[in-house]
């Protein structure tokens, strides 16, 4: 079977959606294929899809909201409404590009294209990035021909499916450096929110900021596209504002810690870069799975967990310049990352389609 059809789906966030394109890449040195891709309007899919060359539909659909307040019912009956019109959609394109295989990595986009794989006996695997499974991969992992897994721990939930502990998949393709103003003596601390930046650490980050609480250490702080324009005047002597950072192989490289939230994709990298860190995770993430995440790394006595509710910006600031100025304690962090397991992620993912004749 030459110059397999592969129809890949997963976004919303780049937790969903660089995953899945770290997998491509990687197929596309190894097997002949044909890539299709289903995705959201409104997820980072729409400003990114455009740059892999490939045939892609984008359908308006929206995450099913855990709440019985008015505003989440309207919209929760907004998405069924969309899931009717999204199934004609998705199903043309399935019968238009005729895929032998499926490749899910989650997120509310995938639910159709899995659903009409099922309907359809295409077969299809799954990539669940959390140390807790989401939804979809709950509802369609047991049909799956293999569920791989970010996190080990993930599988005590998904009694019903074969799996393979693989790790995250990481899209690191940038190599040219990135250049900071910083003063040498002085760690230097990366503090950002996910892909799209995270309101409620901007709003605690701006506080420090203004009242000058921050000169203990270099700062370069990812505040997000939508956001730059309202913080961007507190680029300073020690501070660096950024909308978007595309070099953060380079970034990682040259700080010392990491504030930030917690989602897979960012506890992949600071496994990765042995990056010590302070993680603050999104209270309202599907089944909490940021918690989860952020709790594997302060387990393996690598990160500092702060949950949302419990946030003190005093205790915050002791804690950041504390972890910050010692030495001894980010030392202790880093080697503890060498006792966490890296798998060869994409290896493990890519060569198992590829042995399964998948994709060939």
């Amino acid at each position: 079977m030459h110059n397999t059809n592969v129809l890949l789906c997963g976004g919303g966030t780049g937790g969903h959606y660089y995953p899945l394109m770290a997998i491509k890449k990687d197929l596309e040195l190894k097997s002949s294929h044909k890539f299709c891709y289903v995705g959201a309007k409104k997820g980072i899919e729409n400003s990114r899809i455009q740059n892999e060359k490939i045939d892609y539909k984008l359908i308006s659909i929206s995450g099913i909201k855990r709440s019985v307040f008015p505003k989440a019912i309207f919209s929760n009956i907004k998405t069924l409404i969309e899931i009717f019109f999204g199934f004609f959609i998705v199903m043309n394109f399935f019968l238009k590009h005729k895929p032998n295989l499926v490749i899910s990595t989650g997120g509310y986009s995938s639910f159709l294209p899995l659903q009409i794989a099922k309907i359809l006996r295409i077969p299809y695997v799954l990539h669940e990035q959390n140390s807790y499974p989401g939804i979809v991969t709950k509802m369609f992992s047991s049909n799956a021909k293999v569920t791989f897994l970010g996190f080990e721990n993930a599988k005590n939930y998904l009694q019903k499916t074969k799996t393979i502990f693989s790790g995250n998949p990481i899209l690191l393709s940038e190599t040219e450096d990135i250049e900071l103003k910083k003063n040498l003596e002085l760690a230097t601390i990366l503090i950002f929110g996910g892909s799209q930046g995270s309101k409620f650490l901007n709003d605690k980050i701006k506080i420090l900021a203004e009242d000058k609480k921050l000169n203990f250490a270099n700062i370069v702080w990812i505040v997000g596209e939508k956001n730059y324009d309202s913080l961007k005047h507190l680029d300073g002597k020690n501070i660096t504002i950024m909308d978007y950072c595309n070099k953060m192989s380079s970034l990682y490289k040259k700080v010392d810690l990491v504030v930030s939230r917690s989602g897979a994709m960012t506890i992949a990298e600071l496994i990765h870069f042995k990056k010590p860190s302070i993680l603050v995770p999104f209270k309202f993430s599907a089944e909490n799975h940021q918690y989860h995440n952020a709790k594997y790394l302060q387990d393996k006595l690598c990160s500092s967990l702060i949950e949302e509710d419990s946030f003190d910006i005093q205790k915050f600031l002791e804690k950041l310049e504390n972890l910050s100025s010692n030495e001894r304690i980010i030392n202790s962090m880093i080697k503890n990352f060498q006792k966490i397991s890296t798998p060869n992620t994409l290896d493990i993912i890519s060569d198992f389609i590829v042995k399964e004749k998948y994709v060939v």
